[in-house]
């Protein structure tokens, strides 16, 4: 243990729940004092009158990130901030380093100034009880800012709700683990990325619902990204205007809902791309929360080295389609657990269309195939699968359609005719060649091992179902004659019959090829 020597007094440093207050009074020994060199910085940038301002402003001590400050009046808190704010973080930044999350002020009373001002830096017992009390009052105004804030959530964003496949299944058991584990050093930060559409507001706001069940005592903020900016732009706007009120007001209900919540949730970071003051900002509040244990999952449309760091100072490219974040920023998200969305594969979307059809009155008889058909063509994401589930109810509403396969078949191709091209010989060689993973060339050549006589066989057969050709025509594209052309025809006919297998790989490639 160490003393801090205050007029010839050995003084013990004291703890407050369980942290060391550090620099809780005036050091003799100003060289080696935080503050005495803060104040030297600040005096090389200040004109005589703001070095003459800081003679009034005190050193309270450095706790959890912030330094914090006392001054005699609110006029002189609301002059620091509004014209030494953005200084006094630089110098505090360049202080303590990635410790300094911000500053924060306290105005003394009128006969604490005086005490202060009589006695010097003398540590009483007095002085301890008082930055207890204090501290005690401070612990008890955060408890009643616990209320839980309004998260307009969506009701039916929640992990019963979300499908799991192979494209998802790592981010959802990462997010999983955060409702178990919320703060874990292990998980903290999280990113969730993905190309827009995929679920990544799904899973934040299945992790707000949850630890709203599990663990009603935790705050939890869910904000999407141009939320965060509106509001610490807000506070510049005010400060602009002179609104030092207004000022106040907006810094505190900021530091409120952010630096004092358990859980942060914030969508879209990469809408801050403009924002360079707000992403530092940001950068501040995660290393902030991370060392104070609390839970930060962010999401964006990208994963962490698809970005383009921006050095310091420079300005991201207007009308750019490139994602763009300070290197402030992209640090922490460059060591972070990352973990990534991609597009639906077919069981995936296959589990989609069967969810989202629930209450589409498809003909039962019909439904399984109807819903396979549906997933058999690739989609970007899961609001095109919900856009296509929409209109077919639309369509059956509206128009009084059966839902049937036929139907439903005829409907789909209306729908993409603007963009649908007319089925030939080649295509499906093409198509039924990357099903069975061969080159096209090869269904043409004299090649009769089953590997490939078999999707040979496959390809003719769709070419008379799904074309106009004639079997001579066919034969010819395959460099086989007629009767050649009747036998394989007949005898996969034969096979489809016996084989389940086959027959619904057949009618998976037809599906691609008709969708």
């Amino acid at each position: 243990m160490f003393y801090l020597i205050l007029e010839n007094v050995f003084v013990r440093p004291f703890f407050v729940f369980g942290k060391t207050v550090d620099n809780i009074a005036y050091l003799l020994d100003e060289n080696c004092s935080p503050w005495a060199r803060a104040l030297a910085l600040v005096r090389e940038e200040c004109s005589d009158f703001g070095a003459a301002f800081f003679d009034a402003v005190g050193f309270d001590g450095f706790f959890e990130g912030y330094v914090c400050l006392t001054v005699p009046d609110g006029f002189r808190e609301t002059w620091l901030n509004s014209h030494y704010g953005d200084l006094l973080r630089r110098i505090f930044a360049s202080i303590y380093g990635s410790d300094f999350v911000d500053y924060k002020v306290r105005v003394l009373e009128t006969n604490s100034a005086e005490s202060t001002k009589e006695n010097g830096a003398r540590l009483s017992k007095e002085v301890e009880r008082r930055i207890r009390s204090s501290m005690a009052q401070a612990a008890a105004s955060q408890t009643d800012r616990r209320q839980r804030e309004e998260l307009n959530l969506y009701e039916k964003y929640t992990f019963d709700n979300f499908v799991e496949g192979e494209c998802n299944l790592t981010a959802l058991k990462a997010c999983r683990t955060i409702v178990e584990h919320p703060g874990d050093s292990a998980m903290n930060l999280l990113l969730v990325y993905g190309a827009p559409g995929l679920g990544k507001t799904h899973l934040l706001q299945s992790i707000a619902a949850s630890l709203q069940q599990s663990r009603p005592g935790l705050r939890i903020v869910y904000r999407q990204a141009y939320d965060f900016l509106r509001d610490f732009t807000a506070i510049g706007r005010a400060a602009k205007a002179k609104e030092w009120d207004r000022v106040n007001q907006l810094k505190q209900d900021f530091s409120d809902r952010y630096e004092h919540c358990d859980v942060l949730l914030m969508d879209d970071i990469q809408l801050l791309k403009s924002g360079l003051k707000c992403q530092a900002r940001l950068s501040m509040l995660i290393r902030y929360m991370s060392r104070m244990g609390r839970q930060v999952v962010l999401s964006s449309d990208c994963a962490p080295f698809k970005f383009k760091k921006l050095s310091q100072g420079e300005q991201p490219e207007k009308n750019s389609p490139s994602h763009e974040l300070t290197a402030d920023l992209l640090n922490p998200l460059e060591n972070c657990v990352a973990v990534g969305i991609a597009e639906p594969d077919f069981e995936t979307r296959m589990a989609l269309i069967r969810k989202m059809s629930e209450g589409i009155p498809f003909v039962e008889a019909d439904r399984e195939e109807i819903c396979r058909y549906l997933a058999i063509q690739p989609r970007a994401n899961v609001r095109v699968i919900e856009g296509l589930m929409n209109w077919l109810r639309a369509m059956h509403v509206l128009n009084n359609v059966e839902l049937n396969l036929s139907n439903v078949k005829r409907m789909h191709a209306a729908s993409k005719s603007g963009e649908a091209a007319i089925l030939t010989v080649e295509n499906i060689m093409e198509a039924v060649a990357a099903e069975f993973s061969l080159e096209p060339r090869v269904l043409s050549s004299k090649r009769q091992d089953a590997g490939v006589s078999i999707p040979r066989k496959v390809a003719m057969y769709l070419c008379r179902e799904l074309t106009t050709e004639s079997l001579k025509n066919i034969g010819d594209a395959f460099h086989r004659d007629y009767s050649t052309v009747i036998s394989s025809l007949n005898s996969l006919v034969d096979q489809l019959a016996k084989d389940e297998v086959l027959r619904r790989r057949v009618d998976d490639i037809r599906y691609m090829l008709e969708s």
